[in-house]
């Protein structure tokens, strides 16, 4: 997959995509901090956060995981959880302020992507996974037969609208994150992050956020996952309802400088 390379100021940025190129990688600023992406899908939208985390940040991060006591994880559905062969990794449940790393993580994704209200996300989720662990092709949007079977955060910050996993340790073998409807596996290095939307902008289920975490085969991969409730969420009353939210939204310059009242338009047409 290309990538271009370039650093933006506001204005033409994807005047600056050429045909051959698969991605687009840019820097924009906000609250004069730095922020590195790469858009690998505009629609559905996928990006690639670069060096989210500091080394000194990853660092301390993969120590605190590794004190807990990680358990063998579960897959829900509709609403019930259950050990399955479709996943085989350990993990736990952490809150965004449980101590320093954790705080000061949570602070820095509220800082550098402000297209997300990260006070509607869950706990992170950290999730060990050790040669032969591998999670099956799957969706995060959460499905329920009825509204009876809602838990607390269904019923009070709706459904899972988006994805965002930070990379704290890579396998040595395997162990990328494979997208089939999109087409393209993520195998980032430590200190990247990657998001996507598993909603539309009318809160239905996005259908090619389908994706799987690949086996193992050497080393051991831990990751650190927020998944982001739709409530309060700024993008949803400005994007097109009934179609995916565009990566658009997510760069600061462009998606601030519309209004809610032309949600039918995206930022940029690309």
């Amino acid at each position: 997959m290309g990538c271009l390379d370039f650093q933006f100021a506001v204005v033409g940025v994807l005047e600056a995509r050429h045909p051959q190129f698969n991605s687009i990688c840019l820097t924009y600023l906000h609250n004069f901090l730095p922020v590195d992406l790469e858009i690998v899908s505009w629609s559905p939208t996928l990006i690639i956060y670069r060096n989210l985390l500091t080394p000194r940040q990853t660092s301390e991060f993969l120590k605190f995981i590794e004190k807990r006591d990680l358990t063998i994880q579960k897959t829900t559905d509709y609403g019930t959880s259950k050990e399955t062969t479709h996943r085989r990794a350990n993990g736990s449940f952490i809150d965004h302020g449980e101590n320093e790393i954790t705080s000061e993580v949570h602070k820095k994704v509220t800082k550098r992507i402000p297209a997300l209200n990260f006070q509607s996300a869950e706990l992170f989720s950290a999730l060990s996974y050790i040669p032969g662990g591998h999670y099956a092709v799957h969706y995060d949007y959460l499905s329920y037969r009825s509204d009876k079977e809602h838990d607390w955060w269904m019923n009070m910050m709706r459904n899972r609208i988006g994805t965002l996993i930070f990379v704290i340790k890579t396998a040595e073998k395997g162990g990328g994150t494979v997208f089939p409807s999109i087409g393209t596996t993520i195998k980032i290095d430590e200190g990247d992050a990657f998001f996507w939307f598993n909603a539309q902008a009318d809160e239905s289920q996005e259908m090619l956020s389908d994706h799987g975490g690949c086996p193992i085969y050497s080393g051991r991969k831990v990751i650190a996952t927020l998944w982001i409730r739709a409530k309060d969420q700024p993008v949803i009353p400005m994007a097109a309802s009934g179609s995916p939210i565009d990566a658009s939204w997510m760069i600061p310059s462009f998606s601030t400088a519309f209004r809610r009242d032309q949600k039918s338009q995206t930022p940029i047409e690309h």
